[in-house]
């Protein structure tokens, strides 16, 4: 079949993923549609990479090992679902960055990482404690850029600039059906804009990760984030670029508190900014964080 077949194809697996093999999907945009646009865009050395991690009970973490990716072998072993962006067993560095709309990219990373922010109704006004640090990337890195999403064209000014950028490039492109070229690419960002109702919803978005992060040319994959209603971006980073041009630089706690469809973001308490294999963390002076009850205050109902 030709790249429109296997389009078409495509869009009709994407209604229904959970009875689609993965492999095929891969074959569909590997052989059939085969040249799959990728527009590129740089991000600029010393940028704010932010991740968070939910603590869990954990009061504070005591490695570097517990601030980036995945590296315990039996906890990866239990991976076994779909990310928006990962493969079963696979671990990729997920963080946020910042943009115009939202500057403090730890909200994007806690928003991304909170179970709290799937649930409309869920309460929590005790807190969520999570840890927060912050990545330097050494050099600039080219990272594939999804911006054709509909909803997130309307939410965020950053990527309706980047969209008409990509369009204009690709109307100045030689033979390329700049038809098919935008469709794809709306297809595939709402792939990554989705709600899902199950991690087989993100085959696509993952196969199209794993595609775009074969090219020598790219080094991460950028998308805006569903849980800050697109107003935030996330970047997603294999291991190998991890190793090699991040550093971290300093890392902090959080609280979130939830109230339902109201939610706000306190300070943990500490702060650490010797980052070696073991962290050292600090109290932070009581007169720069705002005290619980503030923070509630504008999530108690009226």
């Amino acid at each position: 079949m030709n790249y429109i077949e296997a389009f078409k194809k495509l869009q009709e697996y994407s209604k229904n993923l959970e009875s689609v093999e993965y492999g095929e999907l891969m074959d569909i945009l590997k052989n059939s549609i085969s040249k799959i646009p990728i527009p590129l865009a740089k991000l600029r050395p010393e940028s704010s990479i932010e991740r968070a991690r939910a603590n869990n009970g954990t009061p504070l973490f005591k490695s570097i090992e517990d601030l980036g990716y995945i590296k315990n072998e039996e906890v990866i072993k239990k991976l076994s679902k779909f990310g928006r962006a990962n493969k079963p067993h696979e671990v990729l560095f997920y963080s946020a960055i910042q943009t115009s709309k939202l500057d403090k990219a730890r909200v994007t990373a806690i928003a991304e990482t909170s179970r709290l922010f799937l649930d409309n109704n869920s309460v929590q006004m005790d807190g969520e404690l999570f840890t927060v640090s912050r990545w330097r990337n050494k050099k600039e890195l080219i990272i594939a850029e999804v911006v054709f999403a509909e909803e997130a064209i309307k939410n965020n000014e950053d990527i309706k600039a980047s969209y008409e950028k990509q369009k204009q490039l690709a109307k100045e492109l030689q033979g390329v059906d700049t038809g098919f070229f935008e469709d794809f690419l709306i297809f595939i960002s709402n792939e990554y804009a989705r709600i899902a109702e199950s991690h087989n919803d993100y085959k696509i978005s993952t196969a199209y990760t794993e595609l775009v992060l074969t090219h020598k040319d790219v080094q991460g994959i950028t998308y805006p984030s569903v849980q800050t209603s697109y107003v935030g971006a996330n970047l997603v980073l294999p291991t190998s670029i991890v190793d090699e041009f991040l550093y971290p630089e300093v890392a902090t706690t959080s609280m979130l508190y939830k109230n339902k469809m109201k939610m706000t973001i306190g300070n943990g308490g500490h702060f650490c900014k010797k980052l070696d294999n073991e962290l050292v963390w600090e109290e932070l002076d009581k007169k720069y964080i705002t005290p619980k009850e503030e923070l509630l205050k504008s999530l108690i109902e009226e």
